[in-house]
């Protein structure tokens, strides 16, 4: 009869916390609306060309059971703009929640944007637009100088038709003195279906990031300016052609510099093309890239931020360009 998991799942928050609110030493929720505008009409044979419009409503509620544990549960759509209503499925939000002395454990599906934060050349801004939950596990970190952590992230259960599929991610920070040292690695298990197809094998892919750099914002009078560089590793591997590893290198820097939500971001990228999964398109198919955004944010409130951005994209030679804008409102803590 109805057509939606809204109810269902309505029905089911109702049922959930209507008793526990009785004895839950705090009741939370969040609410958070999200407009996206992508536009990537890229002439180019490096990445596809496409338009990404639309709005995101992501809700949750829960309880914090005391100062260390918590539980919470809802969901996030996203909408995109000339597809059906629920062309696109919610995702699911339901995770519990540890926190003690810069421990922080997390298990079940939690949102991605502000858990984790890999560079783009490891996870795009596209594949979060339409894959904003992680299912899975983290465990991470965190003291005034250093932060480690670890996700596990299923991202695709085996049946007659799916593959079975994970991503295990690792990062560690370290600033000393304004000296950053960061790195970041995953690994991406591609498995068979249930009904194994000729020729379908199983596929690994790794990835890694390292980087070290300064941060200048304490000698010039601008909130934010750091510059890194380190290297890029790529390893992809199909194991039904007998072949090893193949492994591909290149050199990678990033450059920023922010004053009152207005700035610049640089990423060179020069050597081989790279087997990133999830990544950017760009840094698969082109030797020598070079990616500069400027960008302003106009609302940056507690509740309401807003940035508008326009990128430029060197590709082998070739130039492109690219326009976004993101409006987040936010209600409570999601």
């Amino acid at each position: 009869m109805f057509k939606t998991p809204f109810l269902p799942i309505s029905i089911l928050v109702i049922f959930l916390f209507y008793p526990i609110s009785n004895f839950a030493q705090e009741f939370e929720y969040g609410l958070k609306y999200e407009g996206i505008g992508d536009n990537r009409e890229f002439f180019s044979p490096y990445h596809e060309a496409e338009t990404i419009l639309g709005s995101r409503l992501a809700a949750d509620v829960g309880f914090l059971i005391d100062s260390k544990h918590k539980f919470r549960t809802g969901f996030s759509y996203f909408y995109e703009y000339g597809s059906e209503f629920l062309e696109l499925k919610p995702q699911l939000i339901m995770y519990y929640s540890f926190v003690e002395n810069g421990l922080s454990y997390k298990m079940g599906a939690f949102p991605r944007k502000g858990n984790l934060t890999f560079p783009s050349v490891l996870l795009s801004s596209k594949y979060e637009y339409f894959n904003p939950t992680v299912d899975g596990i983290l465990v991470s970190y965190n003291t005034d100088k250093t932060e480690y952590g670890i996700v596990v992230d299923w991202t695709s259960k085996q049946d007659s038709i799916r593959r079975e599929q994970f991503w295990t991610g690792f990062w560690g920070k370290l600033n000393l003195n304004n000296f950053i040292v960061e790195e970041y690695m995953y690994m991406f298990h591609n498995a068979n279906r249930g009904v194994r197809l000729p020729n379908d094998h199983i596929e690994d892919n790794l990835g890694s990031c390292i980087m070290a750099g300064y941060n200048f914002s304490s000698l010039v009078p601008i909130d934010i300016l750091t510059q890194k560089t380190g290297v890029l590793t790529s390893a992809y591997r199909n194991r039904g052609n007998g072949s090893d590893f193949d492994i591909k290198t290149s050199s990678y820097s990033e450059i920023k510099a922010d004053y009152k939500g207005y700035g610049i971001e640089a990423i060179l990228k020069f050597g081989n093309k790279h087997h990133f999964v999830f990544g950017n398109a760009f840094y698969r198919n082109a030797e020598n890239y070079i990616h500069t955004k400027l960008y302003c944010t106009p609302f940056n409130t507690k509740r309401i931020k807003g940035q508008l951005s326009w990128s430029f994209h060197i590709a082998n030679g070739d130039l492109d360009n690219q326009q976004q804008f993101r409006l987040i409102y936010l209600i409570g803590d999601i």
